[in-house]
């Protein structure tokens, strides 16, 4: 990675398949993208491997709850191509905000557009839930009717018999032209 300075920030030339930061690695800084696409995966590099979303647009902004919450990263960032990132620390996001306003808006829109989208997972996989959940109540209704069903076929069996005919020979005939009970 080559570096350079951009109000007070390192400007990282990071070559195509260099991890940014890792899931779980401790940090207090983002990244503003300047060129090239960055992949955003969980579990990177296992058979759980998810990729979230990729970043291409310049002037988007990635990692950034790590400059805020100094919480360990929660994705693995690579580099899917050449890139060229500024990596901003708490101490420098005031000396950023002060020399690109623009760029700021940016993150603020990046952040908002994630939260909807975030927001809409959460309501497809309410959707989705909702929708087990009537499948559930519905399969457990039809047991139930299923259930209530054989009784009905038993009783209508068992009771119908008639008086003149012997038992084992009214269901062996039963059984022969209608199946059996269950």
């Amino acid at each position: 990675m080559t570096t350079k300075h951009d109000a007070g920030n390192p400007v990282l030339e990071v070559p195509k398949g260099t991890v940014i930061y890792e899931q779980g690695a401790p940090c207090s800084t983002m990244f503003l993208l300047r060129s090239g696409t960055v992949g955003l995966f969980l579990n990177y590099h296992t058979p759980q491997q998810f990729e979230l979303f990729e970043i291409s647009k310049p002037g988007s902004s990635l990692g950034e709850m790590g400059l805020f919450d100094q919480e360990p990263r929660n994705a693995t960032a690579v580099a899917l191509s050449d890139c060229v990132l500024i990596e901003i620390s708490q101490q420098n996001f005031p000396h950023f905000i002060a020399a690109h306003p623009e760029e700021t808006i940016q993150i603020i829109l990046d952040l908002s557009q994630r939260f909807k989208s975030a927001i809409q997972e959460v309501r497809n996989s309410h959707q989705i839930v909702a929708e087990c959940l009537d499948a559930l109540k519905e399969a457990q209704a039809n047991k139930k009717d299923t259930l209530k069903e054989k009784i009905r076929k038993i009783s209508d069996y068992l009771l119908d018999i008639p008086q003149d005919v012997p038992p084992e020979l009214y269901i062996s005939f039963n059984s022969r032209f209608h199946g059996t009970m269950f």
